[in-house]
Protein backbone atom coordinates (compact mmCIF):
# COMPACT_ATOMS: atom_id res chain seq x y z
CA UNK A 1 0.00 0.00 0.00
CA UNK A 2 2.81 2.40 0.94
CA UNK A 3 4.58 1.67 -2.34
CA UNK A 4 1.43 2.36 -4.39
CA UNK A 5 1.07 5.80 -2.82
CA UNK A 6 4.19 6.84 -4.73
CA UNK A 7 2.30 6.71 -8.03
CA UNK A 8 -0.18 9.57 -7.37
CA UNK A 9 2.63 11.55 -5.72
CA UNK A 10 4.73 11.27 -8.87
CA UNK A 11 1.78 12.12 -11.12
CA UNK A 12 1.01 15.19 -9.01
CA UNK A 13 4.64 16.30 -9.14
CA UNK A 14 4.77 15.89 -12.91
CA UNK A 15 1.61 17.99 -13.11
CA UNK A 16 3.37 20.77 -11.20
CA UNK A 17 1.69 20.30 -7.81
CA UNK A 18 4.47 21.13 -5.38
CA UNK A 19 3.37 21.78 -1.77
CA UNK A 20 6.80 20.78 -0.44
CA UNK A 21 8.68 23.22 -2.65
CA UNK A 22 10.84 20.54 -4.28
CA UNK A 23 10.26 21.79 -7.82
CA UNK A 24 11.31 25.38 -7.53
CA UNK A 25 8.18 26.66 -5.79
CA UNK A 26 7.92 28.35 -2.41
CA UNK A 27 6.16 25.41 -0.79
CA UNK A 28 3.64 25.62 2.03
CA UNK A 29 4.31 26.80 5.56
CA UNK A 30 7.05 28.67 7.34
CA UNK A 31 10.66 28.24 6.26
CA UNK A 32 13.26 26.51 8.40
CA UNK A 33 17.01 26.14 8.17
CA UNK A 34 17.82 23.63 5.41
CA UNK A 35 20.86 22.18 7.14
CA UNK A 36 18.93 21.41 10.31
CA UNK A 37 15.94 20.02 8.40
CA UNK A 38 18.03 17.63 6.29
CA UNK A 39 20.21 16.62 9.22
CA UNK A 40 17.14 15.55 11.21
CA UNK A 41 15.62 13.78 8.18
CA UNK A 42 18.78 11.77 7.45
CA UNK A 43 19.15 11.02 11.16
CA UNK A 44 15.62 9.61 11.15
CA UNK A 45 16.68 7.03 8.57
CA UNK A 46 19.68 6.00 10.67
CA UNK A 47 17.68 5.74 13.87
CA UNK A 48 14.61 3.91 12.57
CA UNK A 49 16.53 1.25 10.62
CA UNK A 50 18.90 0.54 13.52
CA UNK A 51 16.11 0.50 16.10
CA UNK A 52 13.86 -1.78 14.05
CA UNK A 53 16.62 -4.20 13.05
CA UNK A 54 18.59 -4.37 16.30
CA UNK A 55 15.50 -4.10 18.49
CA UNK A 56 14.43 -7.64 17.62
CA UNK A 57 17.68 -9.04 19.01
CA UNK A 58 18.33 -11.30 16.01
CA UNK A 59 21.31 -9.75 14.20
CA UNK A 60 22.78 -11.77 11.33
CA UNK A 61 25.55 -11.32 8.80
CA UNK A 62 23.44 -10.12 5.87
CA UNK A 63 21.48 -7.79 8.12
CA UNK A 64 24.69 -6.39 9.57
CA UNK A 65 26.03 -5.70 6.08
CA UNK A 66 22.75 -4.04 5.08
CA UNK A 67 22.89 -1.91 8.23
CA UNK A 68 26.49 -0.95 7.43
CA UNK A 69 25.56 0.09 3.88
CA UNK A 70 22.52 2.00 5.10
CA UNK A 71 24.61 3.75 7.75
CA UNK A 72 27.30 4.66 5.21
CA UNK A 73 24.75 6.36 2.96
CA UNK A 74 22.70 8.19 5.56
CA UNK A 75 25.66 8.83 7.86
CA UNK A 76 27.40 10.64 5.03
CA UNK A 77 24.23 12.53 4.21
CA UNK A 78 23.61 13.56 7.82
CA UNK A 79 27.11 14.38 9.03
CA UNK A 80 28.99 15.39 5.85
CA UNK A 81 26.76 16.27 2.88
CA UNK A 82 24.30 18.38 4.88
CA UNK A 83 27.00 20.60 6.34
CA UNK A 84 29.37 20.78 3.34
CA UNK A 85 27.02 21.04 0.39
CA UNK A 86 24.03 23.05 1.65
CA UNK A 87 24.62 26.80 2.06
CA UNK A 88 24.65 27.92 5.69
CA UNK A 89 21.77 30.36 5.32
CA UNK A 90 19.57 28.27 2.99
CA UNK A 91 16.00 27.51 4.04
CA UNK A 92 13.27 25.06 3.05
CA UNK A 93 9.52 25.10 3.68
CA UNK A 94 8.47 23.18 6.76
CA UNK A 95 6.35 20.92 4.53
CA UNK A 96 9.50 19.74 2.79
CA UNK A 97 11.20 19.05 6.12
CA UNK A 98 8.23 17.05 7.41
CA UNK A 99 7.89 15.12 4.13
CA UNK A 100 11.60 14.23 4.21
CA UNK A 101 11.37 13.00 7.80
CA UNK A 102 8.31 10.91 6.97
CA UNK A 103 10.06 9.47 3.90
CA UNK A 104 13.25 8.46 5.67
CA UNK A 105 11.57 7.35 8.88
CA UNK A 106 9.00 5.09 7.24
CA UNK A 107 11.49 3.44 4.92
CA UNK A 108 14.03 2.92 7.69
CA UNK A 109 11.43 1.29 9.92
CA UNK A 110 9.95 -0.94 7.20
CA UNK A 111 13.29 -2.18 5.87
CA UNK A 112 14.80 -2.61 9.33
CA UNK A 113 11.81 -4.64 10.49
CA UNK A 114 11.93 -6.91 7.44
CA UNK A 115 15.68 -7.34 7.76
CA UNK A 116 15.30 -8.43 11.40
CA UNK A 117 13.97 -11.84 10.34
CA UNK A 118 17.08 -14.10 10.37
CA UNK A 119 15.28 -16.92 8.55
CA UNK A 120 15.33 -14.91 5.31
CA UNK A 121 19.04 -15.35 4.79
CA UNK A 122 21.39 -18.28 5.25
CA UNK A 123 25.20 -18.21 4.92
CA UNK A 124 24.81 -19.03 1.22
CA UNK A 125 23.18 -15.63 0.60
CA UNK A 126 26.61 -13.97 0.61
CA UNK A 127 27.49 -15.84 -2.60
CA UNK A 128 24.03 -15.60 -4.16
CA UNK A 129 24.12 -13.68 -7.48
CA UNK A 130 21.48 -11.29 -6.16
CA UNK A 131 23.70 -10.28 -3.25
CA UNK A 132 26.89 -10.01 -5.31
CA UNK A 133 25.29 -8.11 -8.21
CA UNK A 134 23.23 -5.93 -5.90
CA UNK A 135 26.26 -4.96 -3.85
CA UNK A 136 28.22 -4.02 -6.98
CA UNK A 137 25.30 -1.99 -8.35
CA UNK A 138 24.79 -0.20 -5.04
CA UNK A 139 28.45 0.75 -4.69
CA UNK A 140 28.54 1.98 -8.29
CA UNK A 141 25.42 4.08 -7.80
CA UNK A 142 26.72 5.52 -4.54
CA UNK A 143 29.97 6.47 -6.24
CA UNK A 144 28.12 8.28 -9.03
CA UNK A 145 25.87 10.04 -6.53
CA UNK A 146 28.69 11.27 -4.31
CA UNK A 147 30.98 12.28 -7.20
CA UNK A 148 28.19 14.31 -8.80
CA UNK A 149 27.29 16.09 -5.57
CA UNK A 150 30.88 17.18 -4.95
CA UNK A 151 31.46 18.09 -8.58
CA UNK A 152 28.52 20.48 -8.29
CA UNK A 153 29.92 21.84 -5.03
CA UNK A 154 33.32 22.46 -6.63
CA UNK A 155 31.75 24.29 -9.57
CA UNK A 156 29.66 26.48 -7.27
CA UNK A 157 32.67 27.39 -5.15
CA UNK A 158 34.58 28.32 -8.29
CA UNK A 159 32.01 31.02 -9.07
CA UNK A 160 30.14 31.77 -5.82
CA UNK A 161 26.87 33.65 -5.86
CA UNK A 162 26.08 32.88 -9.50
CA UNK A 163 24.09 30.10 -11.21
CA UNK A 164 26.29 27.22 -12.34
CA UNK A 165 25.89 25.16 -15.49
CA UNK A 166 27.30 21.74 -14.54
CA UNK A 167 29.70 20.11 -16.94
CA UNK A 168 32.22 17.33 -16.99
CA UNK A 169 31.93 13.56 -16.76
CA UNK A 170 28.37 12.29 -16.32
CA UNK A 171 27.06 15.87 -16.40
CA UNK A 172 27.83 15.83 -20.11
CA UNK A 173 25.34 12.98 -20.51
CA UNK A 174 22.46 13.81 -18.16
CA UNK A 175 21.43 16.90 -16.24
CA UNK A 176 21.22 15.17 -12.86
CA UNK A 177 23.70 12.28 -12.52
CA UNK A 178 23.46 12.68 -8.74
CA UNK A 179 19.80 11.66 -8.96
CA UNK A 180 20.62 8.81 -11.34
CA UNK A 181 23.29 7.59 -8.93
CA UNK A 182 20.88 7.55 -6.01
CA UNK A 183 18.29 5.61 -8.00
CA UNK A 184 20.93 3.06 -9.04
CA UNK A 185 22.17 2.85 -5.46
CA UNK A 186 18.75 1.87 -4.10
CA UNK A 187 18.11 -0.53 -6.97
CA UNK A 188 21.29 -2.31 -5.89
CA UNK A 189 20.17 -2.33 -2.27
CA UNK A 190 16.80 -3.80 -3.26
CA UNK A 191 18.55 -6.55 -5.23
CA UNK A 192 21.01 -7.49 -2.51
CA UNK A 193 18.34 -7.60 0.21
CA UNK A 194 15.53 -8.94 -1.99
CA UNK A 195 12.93 -7.24 0.21
CA UNK A 196 9.62 -5.69 -0.82
CA UNK A 197 10.16 -2.63 1.43
CA UNK A 198 13.50 -2.06 -0.30
CA UNK A 199 11.70 -2.15 -3.64
CA UNK A 200 9.23 0.37 -2.22
CA UNK A 201 12.19 2.64 -1.49
CA UNK A 202 13.23 2.41 -5.14
CA UNK A 203 9.71 3.29 -6.31
CA UNK A 204 9.49 6.26 -3.96
CA UNK A 205 12.98 7.43 -4.93
CA UNK A 206 12.00 7.35 -8.61
CA UNK A 207 8.72 9.15 -7.84
CA UNK A 208 10.66 11.84 -6.00
CA UNK A 209 13.70 12.29 -8.23
CA UNK A 210 12.31 11.97 -11.76
CA UNK A 211 10.10 15.10 -11.48
CA UNK A 212 12.95 16.97 -9.79
CA UNK A 213 15.38 15.98 -12.55
CA UNK A 214 12.99 17.13 -15.26
CA UNK A 215 12.45 20.43 -13.45
CA UNK A 216 16.19 20.93 -12.96
CA UNK A 217 16.94 20.28 -16.63
CA UNK A 218 14.24 22.77 -17.64
CA UNK A 219 15.77 25.30 -15.23
CA UNK A 220 19.19 24.83 -16.84
CA UNK A 221 17.64 25.38 -20.27
CA UNK A 222 15.92 28.56 -19.14
CA UNK A 223 18.96 29.89 -17.31
CA UNK A 224 21.76 29.09 -19.75
CA UNK A 225 21.29 29.86 -23.43
CA UNK A 226 24.07 27.44 -24.40
CA UNK A 227 22.81 24.51 -22.36
CA UNK A 228 22.56 21.45 -24.68
CA UNK A 229 18.91 21.15 -25.68
CA UNK A 230 19.10 17.42 -26.30
CA UNK A 231 20.68 16.49 -22.98
CA UNK A 232 18.59 13.98 -21.05
CA UNK A 233 17.37 14.76 -17.55
CA UNK A 234 18.34 11.65 -15.61
CA UNK A 235 18.38 8.42 -17.66
CA UNK A 236 20.62 8.39 -20.78
CA UNK A 237 18.72 7.92 -24.04
CA UNK A 238 15.45 7.51 -22.19
CA UNK A 239 14.40 10.44 -20.01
Amino acid sequence: MWMLLAVPVMIASLAGIDPAGRLGGEGVGIRVNARVAWFVAELMALATFAAAYLGYGNPHVVGNIALLLWTAHFGHRAFVWTWRVLPRDSTVPVTMAVAAMLFTGVHGALIGTSMADPTRYGPEWLTDPRFVIGLAVMIGGAGLNVWSDYRLLALRRRDPGRPVMPEGGPFNVVACPNHLGEIIEWVGFAILTWLLPALALVVWTVANLIPRSLWRRDWYRRTFADYPRRRFAVVPRLL
